[in-house]
């Protein structure tokens, strides 16, 4: 069976670096590559572009899904390489996109130094920025909205996230939000303790506060789907807009909920953002969690715990790293209790590879 959407984590510690594939009638794939994880990821995504055929290097859309060093450290070396300027369309959103009304006078010049590369003022090309939203803020307006992007030959894609609001919210802290992406990530200092898993009821019902930060809160979160396959890449998107996203998606088809075949948890699969209402509304038969937990030990039990026992039908756990806090969800008598799988790289080096096939 032909494969319609494939889908590459790639290793980046505690980042996101996804490359996605879907099938063309002929000729090389439509691609996308989403963020480009921490800094120290992009010797691996070079070595990963270096692969594809000199004549099929073309990427036809780049992601920065939001301003967090683990998501863009990797990015920066990338628009100053070869592959930059091979790209059709870059979608992001940076000053020029966000809102006047919640603006801090001089924001805007904090952080030029850290974006100039992403917003093409840099020395080199000016590189296209949010052509398929006319140039303008990639911005879903309200909580149940969304924008669809068709691409001709390629896959539908529709924006869930961010809204409005998040954006507001951004630009109101874009200041302070520049200043913790150029010092980095803190490191949690507690230590990991793995907790047992034996009741992953008990584990899903203990409670959580919802995310706040306004870096993970503007995010961009996409659906995609290509010949009857569906993916949503959830960036580290909150659960609720997330969430209103796909809700809205569901209303505007007429269904209950917006069944999908792959789901890229938001934010490592941390237990504030993936929320039993957001996996109700868009149950899937693959998840997959992008972190190697080494900072904040990412996954959450609870978020998988919420996984696991929402999604119908024996779903599979996708880790891009297999470490102390993933294997125990491989352990084969919790999978045969609670109906589910894990897998993992078979390449530590290639991170995890989802290929979904074509139905349609």
């Amino acid at each position: 069976m032909d494969t319609a959407i494939r889908i590459e984590v790639l290793p980046a510690r505690l980042g996101d670096c996804l490359l996605v594939e879907c099938a063309r009638g002929s000729g090389p794939p439509w691609r996308m590559l989403v963020d480009g994880g921490p800094p120290g990821t992009w010797p691996r995504l070079e070595k990963r572009l270096s692969r594809l055929e000199p004549d099929e290097r073309h990427i036809d859309v780049a992601v920065v899904t939001h301003i967090d060093s683990d998501h863009i450290g990797g990015m920066l070396p990338f628009l100053r390489s070869e592959y930059a300027e091979d790209v059709g369309d870059y979608w992001f959103n940076g000053p020029p996109h966000l809102p006047a009304e919640g603006r801090v006078e001089g924001s805007v010049a904090q952080g030029e130094s850290l974006v100039a590369a992403l917003l093409g003022v840099s020395a080199g090309p000016v590189l296209p920025w949010n052509r398929a939203f006319g140039g303008g803020p990639i911005d879903t307006g309200d909580e149940f909205g969304f924008i669809e992007v068709p691409v001709p030959d390629g896959p539908h894609i529709t924006v869930l996230s961010p809204t409005n609001e998040r954006l507001v919210m951004l630009e109101r802290e874009w200041s302070e939000t520049i200043d913790h992406a150029r010092r980095g990530w803190q490191a949690d200092m507690r230590p990991d303790v793995l907790e047992p898993l034996g009741d992953l009821a008990a584990v899903a019902a203990h409670e959580t506060t919802d995310d706040t930060t306004a870096p993970n809160g503007s995010s961009i979160a996409l659906l995609i789907e290509h010949h009857g396959a569906r993916a949503v890449l959830g960036a580290d998107a909150f659960g609720a807009v997330l969430g209103g996203g796909l809700k809205g998606v569901a209303d505007h088809r007429g269904l209950r909920a917006l069944e999908v075949d792959a789901f890229k948890l938001p934010h490592h699969a941390s237990r504030r953002n993936v929320t039993e209402a957001l996996l109700e509304v868009a149950p899937a038969r693959h998840y997959l969690v992008s972190t190697n937990g080494d900072t904040y030990h990412h996954p959450d039990d609870e978020a998988l715990a919420r996984v696991v026992l929402s999604a119908p039908d024996g779903p599979t756990l996708w880790f891009n790293y297999r470490t102390q806090r993933t294997a125990r969800w491989a352990d084969p008598e919790l999978c045969e209790r609670y109906g589910y799988s894990a897998r993992f790289p078979a390449d530590p080096e290639t991170g995890a590879v989802l290929e979904l096939p074509a139905t349609a």
